[in-house]
């Protein structure tokens, strides 16, 4: 019955639904009906019948003067509410505020938001002129950053190749690892290592440390990560941070009823 259910799909939803997902991209929050419909390759006039029934209901909004659309005011609502309702993020979220003051940089909680996404769930700052600003919602594609690392390497082999085929087609910076025997060294450390670090991989000038947080069947269910402006974090620094963060995630992973495959491959060994 589940199953019959998956098949069947509403257009109108359908495309409401690629309709605010393209809107809640950075660089495409802000656009005409034109550019709506081309970028999703739908019918211009079912797109405007959605679109402005989206409006009706403010989930869009439609600025007359540029003639361009945005998400509405009725999304940050469902947001907050989603946010509120989600157990597993409100357990979490004081072992980020922790993470903050111990550390002084930025923390943040990554979700998987797809099969090749990544997405920013929770984020809190330092009370700093220099850190690293980010956005909840941010996502970004699995690449070789310090949390992708940690979703990449507990991947099952065929999903983990398959993505790093598509890694390598890609480079964010001059420092992103685009070699796949690199890149599966990287991944072994992860594990060995319990953290993974990007220096620069993604973002230009900014540090990344992260470690994988579990769930109850050993899957990698969220990554907890630390940003830091890399002029400011220097080898020991990350050396340092790596500890805390790794216990920290350890701690949410017992918090949330999980279990490390790795560490529980090790004590039966053991």
């Amino acid at each position: 019955m589940e199953r019959d259910a998956e098949k069947i799909e509403v257009p109108s939803v359908e495309m409401a639904i690629r309709i605010l997902d393209y809107l809640s991209r950075y660089k495409s929050k802000r656009s005409t009906l034109t550019e709506i419909h081309k970028k999703l390759g739908v019918n211009k006039s079912t797109c405007l019948r959605v679109l402005r029934t989206l409006k009706k209901h403010q989930y869009v909004f439609y600025d007359e003067a540029e003639k361009k659309y945005g998400l509405g005011v009725s999304l940050i609502v469902l947001g907050t509410r989603a946010a509120e309702f989600s157990d597993a993020l409100e357990i979490v979220r004081p072992f980020v505020r922790k993470l903050v003051e111990s550390t002084q940089l930025t923390t943040v909680i990554v979700q998987q938001r797809s099969k090749d996404h990544l997405m920013y769930v929770i984020k809190e700052e330092p009370n700093s002129a220099i850190c690293v600003h980010v956005n909840i919602g941010q996502y970004f594609p699995i690449s070789p950053s310090s949390f992708g690392k940690c979703f990449l390497a507990y991947m099952d082999k065929e999903e983990k190749n398959r993505l790093i085929k598509m890694i390598q087609t890609k480079r964010f910076t001059p420092k992103t690892i685009t070699d796949a025997a690199r890149l599966e060294e990287e991944l072994s450390n992860v594990i060995k290592n319990g953290y993974a670090v990007s220096r620069e991989e993604l973002t230009l000038g900014v540090t990344g440390i992260a470690s994988p947080v579990f769930d109850m069947y050993g899957k990698v269910n969220m990554a907890v990560l630390c940003l830091g402006v890399s002029a400011y974090v220097d080898e020991e620094m990350v050396s340092s941070y790596a500890e805390i963060i790794k216990k920290t995630a350890s701690e949410m992973t017992k918090e949330l009823g999980g279990v490390n495959p790795h560490e529980y491959v090790c004590s039966s060994k053991a």
